[in-house]
């Protein structure tokens, strides 16, 4: 399942990314630098918690900040993303329907994206013919990307879901797998096409902006985060608007009474935390103090 998480990683970093210019309705907020963020007030006996993820990073990385999973034990339910750990995964949403990546690429196109493949993992892109080209954007995606997250080393969503169950808590996905499945695997081809061209055409340039994230995460940096994602243009807004601010507007409708009715640990990427329309400054929005826990 892990898998999975890499086209939206690249949808943050890349997609998400964006000049000020262009996207005037996404405004900046200053934060601390903190991955953990106490959410109390508005009604709440007691605080739930707020964590920014990052999908490609494994659970190990917390043993560097101990206090998290301190914060992590005073609640009673896990929220994150999807509860993407159950057994049946909708693989039949990696294959195109009566299609081919060689009729849905020019010539050209299909061999410059099977050069790159070939470089990086030794494999022909005749041997992914029936796949979608999401389905390709993610092996390749996976191979440059850096990351500690591993079969044994589980990225750090699924290990606060791990854990949760260990200790009995009740585990809640803020949208169906199907949903998020659909995130990935469902969008129109033109677009899939336009960001496996993107890939492969600026390999070196997101390979770097992958090992400057991953830095900038070590650091708990989200304004460095923040201003990475922005410093790149390449989708839509309404692309971008469906990707974190609807996603974000949708989970905003449900947090409220999942907090009150037991503290709740919300996992979330870091993505979802950042700007005027992240999880952050929307819940001071309607009331409730959001303060950063660093220690």
């Amino acid at each position: 399942m892990m898998k999975k998480t890499y086209f939206l990683i690249f949808c943050f970093f890349v997609l998400a990314g964006c000049n000020w210019s262009n996207r005037p309705k996404y405004k900046r907020i200053t934060l601390d630098n903190s991955l953990l963020w106490e959410i109390s007030g508005h009604g709440l006996t007691s605080p739930s918690y707020l964590y920014g993820t990052d999908h490609l990073i494994g659970g190990n990385f917390l043993d560097t900040l101990p206090y998290v999973m301190g914060k992590f034990k005073q609640c009673k339910a896990v929220a994150t993303e999807a509860n993407l750990d159950t057994p049946h995964e909708y693989r039949s949403h990696f294959f195109l329907k009566n299609d081919s990546l060689s009729h849905l690429f020019t010539p050209d196109e299909f061999s410059e994206i099977d050069r790159t493949l070939t470089h990086f993992l030794q494999w022909p892109l005749l041997k992914f013919n029936r796949f979608k080209p999401v389905y390709v954007h993610d092996e390749l995606s996976a191979f440059i990307s850096a990351r500690t997250a591993s079969k044994t080393n589980h990225h750090l969503d699924k290990y606060f879901r791990e854990e949760g169950r260990k200790m009995g808590y009740k585990i809640i996905g803020l949208e169906t797998v199907k949903f998020h499945d659909s995130l990935l695997y469902d969008d129109p081809l033109d677009i899939q096409k336009r960001s496996l061209l993107y890939l492969v055409r600026h390999i070196d340039q997101v390979r770097s902006s992958r090992q400057k994230s991953f830095n900038l995460y070590h650091a708990q940096n989200l304004n460095g985060l923040e201003i990475l994602a922005n410093s790149k243009a390449e989708f839509t807004n309404e692309r971008y608007d469906w990707l974190i601010r609807a996603r974000n507007n949708n989970w905003l409708r449900e947090l409220p009474s999942i907090m009150k009715q037991q503290p709740t640990f919300i996992a979330v990427g870091t993505g979802h935390l950042i700007w005027d329309c992240g999880l952050i400054n929307q819940l001071r929005l309607k009331g409730y103090t959001v303060k950063p826990i660093t220690n």
